[in-house]
């Protein structure tokens, strides 16, 4: 048998939540003490390390429902002295990103760690060489080391943050750019690819020679631009009245930002719907 201990109601609650779908296998008796609050005693028909490994991980549950938040949100506020709320739950969202998401850029910057078997094997190592557990205890006592990931994890949401403002005022300041200027072309056809093809009103490829003609009466240097960059800096030297993009995938990060850029000007079509002329 394993007795848990819980202070919080809420605690009790998202226990008994967590546990619900192992009812069959794990018997669950709770009584009130006068010391710990809410005693909850487990067994059933699982071996001992079985039922440890259920409890590990409906503990862990409970803790990310009802105290993670809560260290995040502290960590943005207390140790980074973050204030605006717009910006904490940007941080915070950024922060559950990194924390639980699984591509391989949020797997990359948490160190392809496992958040919540990492938190599991607390309880488990706990479990494992005692008989009761107290929720509270283990907050205080046994989490520095999660905490500490946590913490880690916030900091480096914190740069994603940032990098995301300092992105968004790039994407401010050359859309007011070309909101200033008349337009050079009336239309651009791009193909989506590695790196954007160009084509003309006729379907014709634009080459990097005549594109190196645009950039070169463009103030792509004041501008952040890089002379050598393909994508984004011809279509501001050019600065053309309408894009028609095609492609297979409208949430190409390029095709964003061009949209972003662009706004209004700027049409999606799928590929099929485009037969260039490569005569040019």
């Amino acid at each position: 048998m394993l007795e848990v201990y819980f202070e919080s109601d809420k605690e009790v609650a998202a226990f008994h939540n967590q546990i619900n779908p192992y009812r069959e296998q794990i018997r669950v008796h709770q009584q009130g003490t006068a010391m710990w609050g809410n005693k909850i005693m487990l067994d059933g028909d699982l071996t001992r390390i079985e039922l440890i490994d259920v409890i590990s991980s409906v503990m862990a549950s409970v803790f990310l429902e009802e105290h993670l938040s809560d260290i995040i949100i502290r960590t943005i506020t207390d140790n980074y002295y973050f204030t605006d709320p717009e910006e904490i739950n940007r941080i915070y969202d950024f922060s559950m990103w990194i924390l639980f998401e699984t591509d391989s850029d949020n797997q990359h910057l948490r160190q392809h760690v496992n958040t919540k078997k990492l938190l599991e094997q607390v309880f488990f190592l706990h479990l494992r060489e005692h008989t009761s557990i107290h929720f509270s205890a283990i907050l205080h006592f046994r989490l520095a080391s999660f905490v500490e990931f946590v913490n880690e994890c916030v900091g480096k949401a914190i740069e994603e943050f940032k990098r995301e403002e300092d992105h968004q005022a790039f994407i401010d300041m050359l859309r007011n750019y070309i909101e200033k200027k008349d337009p050079c072309i009336d239309l651009v056809h791009i193909e989506q690819g590695d790196n954007f093809i160009f084509y003309n009103e006729k379907g014709e490829v634009i080459s990097k020679d005549r594109l190196r003609m645009w950039m070169y009466q463009a103030p792509l240097y004041a501008l952040g631009l890089h002379e050598n960059e393909f994508n984004l800096s011809p279509l501001i030297a050019m600065l053309p009245a309408r894009i028609k993009i095609y492609g297979d995938d409208p949430d190409d990060p390029k095709t964003m930002t061009v949209t972003n850029i662009f706004q209004e000007r700027v049409e999606f079509e799928m590929k099929r719907n485009f037969i260039p002329s490569r005569g040019e």
